[in-house]
């Protein structure tokens, strides 16, 4: 029927579905290297417990403070260069971050942004509103709340530490427990998959003009 050419894909891209049982495993393969389309162009983080370690230092002075890895901040700057958007996540109820919003703007760069006990339903109109579908979304979380962000999403991740309902929902789980360099080792996994993202396109190029 015309011309006719082969297509090799990396292993960890492709499974041969003949039987009902390779699709689990083809959903896994997803779950566990992540979504290969033009790659996320959003990322949403929560700042307590993945940015910070959750705890609050006090001061006889009556000053609380908390504290953020350098390593994770000069990932959410590495993250801009890639023309992916970064907003982060504090609840309403963390009376303490919230007096902190414009240093943690000044010193990241990022949009910060205030969610309710379910950050879905403010999270989804920020995803609407930017005209993105959920695949396009990478999301860290480090909670039973995230649950639903942690399963939509593209790629999602939650840190070390994090409860098992909400390690169950995340489809990366990073190395490094939250405040310790986790939002690094996640932003360095949204990088790798952008990058087999754009190779895998090059890829589908070259062929396209082969044929």
């Amino acid at each position: 029927g015309g011309k006719v050419a082969y297509f090799e894909m990396e292993p960890q891209h492709s499974v041969d579905i003949d039987v009902d049982i390779d699709w689990p495993v083809a959903e896994q393969r997803v779950l566990r290297y992540g979504y290969f389309g033009r790659g996320v162009s959003m990322m949403f983080c929560k700042v307590s417990g993945c940015l910070t370690d959750g705890k609050v230092f006090l001061s006889v002075s009556g000053e609380n403070s908390v504290s953020i890895n350098t390593r994770d901040t000069a990932g959410l700057r590495m993250l801009q260069k890639d023309d992916v958007k970064v907003v982060l996540l504090i609840s309403k109820e963390d009376l303490l971050m919230k007096s902190l919003i414009t240093k943690l703007e000044k010193m990241t760069g990022c949009e910060v942004m205030m969610v309710g006990e379910e950050p879905l339903k403010d999270v989804q109109s920020v995803v609407e509103k930017n005209k993105l579908d959920w695949k396009d979304v990478a999301y860290m979380g480090n909670d039973t709340a995230d649950a639903s962000c942690l399963e939509l999403a593209g790629l999602s991740a939650v840190p070390a530490d994090a409860p098992p309902n909400a390690a169950q929902a995340a489809k990366y789980t990073c190395k490094n427990a939250g405040g310790g360099g986790a939002v690094r080792d996640f932003i360095e996994h949204v990088l790798l998959q952008k990058e087999q993202a754009k190779a895998q396109m090059k890829q589908d190029r070259i062929d396209r003009n082969n044929f």
